[in-house]
């Protein structure tokens, strides 16, 4: 439904503008939702704060990569991992780190139970 419109470009473009951004929001809530179903807590990592997929899981120091690079290898401790595993690896690493010290990166109190990322680290 996103695609470009052959007419109407302009009202087709405000249309595509708006479905994205109702969308990504209803998602998360949709996911919120089921987890509070289940039981589990929703935590949202800084991504920009954080920067996973250039975050080496290892030693934590930044590798600057492009797009292309799908291999995360660490210039600093040598690390080498699939960039989306180790990304995913960063997050969970960052959510275990804040666990811990109960606060996240610009200082703000997180919840400290962390249920559904506990369940998920029980099944590796």
């Amino acid at each position: 439904m996103t695609r470009k419109g052959k007419t109407q470009k302009k009202q087709k473009a405000g249309l595509n503008r708006s479905m994205l951004d109702v969308g990504i929001g209803y998602l998360k809530d949709a996911i919120q939702y089921k987890l509070s179903e289940a039981e589990g807590v929703y935590v949202e990592v800084p991504t920009q704060k954080i920067k996973p997929t250039q975050r080496c899981n290892s030693c934590w120091e930044l590798t600057p990569k492009t797009l292309a690079d799908r291999l995360h290898i660490c210039s600093h401790c040598g690390h080498t991992e699939d960039r989306d595993v180790n990304a995913a690896q960063v997050c969970l690493t960052w959510v275990r780190g804040q666990e811990l010290s109960s606060k996240n990166v610009e200082g703000e109190a997180l919840p400290k139970s962390c249920g559904s990322f506990r369940q998920l680290a029980s099944l590796t």
